[in-house]
């Protein structure tokens, strides 16, 4: 069970990665979600959420053990969807 905080830091990553590649890539305009996706972003969402899920809930399941492994995946994570919510300019109040 040792290697599961491995695979979740490396898929924060990977997500991370994915979605500054799609930012930077991108030539549509950017704007509220009013219309509809590409499938990039779909998966995006889906990982960044599920991912988000995954590491609170083992932090929250060992809390007797020191996670940094799961914390930075939570940092990674949160990163990665203030990066979205900018790039779609979603406003927050």
């Amino acid at each position: 069970m040792s290697t599961k905080n491995k695979i979740y830091l490396s898929l924060s990553v990977l997500t991370l990665f994915f979605t500054l590649f799609v930012i930077l890539a991108s030539s549509a305009p950017n704007g509220i979600l009013t219309t509809s996706l590409p499938f990039q972003w779909i998966i995006i969402f889906v990982m960044v959420f599920l991912l988000l899920i995954f590491n609170v809930a083992e932090i929250i399941i060992n809390k007797d053990d020191w996670n940094k492994f799961y914390w930075l995946g939570v940092v990674l994570n949160v990163a990665t969807i203030l990066f979205v919510i900018r790039y779609f300019k979603i406003e927050l109040y």
